[in-house]
């Protein structure tokens, strides 16, 4: 069972530093686009996306006592940054937090460390993320 839970710990770790990634991607790129309006989606992006991983950052401190290995945030964000297409980009970082938070959700509910509070902390991310993902599609 202990191996279960340090399971569920590193996984949900792994979902924060995407989170956190997404923020930093989103406002890399808020910073560097050159429309009005892509700035401001991305200012969106960013503020919406930089609760979401205050909230989950939250909820891994107090369900597993640790935010667990940070280090990949940077390496997550670069992965999806592209200077000549900043909404390709976070397009594609947006789609693949949705497959995160799937498996999240499924690795949390499987270890019984899935709270009610933590399932409606996952889904309403899923349901942020589905609308940042409209919207981005909307601008390209």
């Amino acid at each position: 069972m202990e191996k279960t839970a340090e399971n569920a710990s590193a996984v949900f770790s792994q979902y924060v530093a995407f989170l956190r990634a997404l923020y930093l991607l989103h406002q890399r790129n808020h910073w560097e686009t050159k429309g009005y309006a892509d700035h401001l989606l991305f200012q969106r992006l960013y503020e919406g996306t930089q609760e979401m991983a205050d909230e989950a950052a939250e909820k891994a401190i107090g369900i597993f006592g640790t935010l667990g290995n940070q280090k990949t945030v940077s390496k997550i964000a670069e992965k999806y940054y592209n200077a000549s297409d900043p909404v390709a980009g976070s397009l594609k970082a947006e789609q693949e937090f949705q497959k995160l938070a799937k498996t999240t959700y499924d690795s949390l509910e499987a270890s019984k460390k899935l709270t009610l509070g933590l399932d409606d902390m996952i889904m309403a991310h899923a349901s942020k993320s589905e609308l940042h993902t409209y919207l981005l599609q909307q601008a390209k």
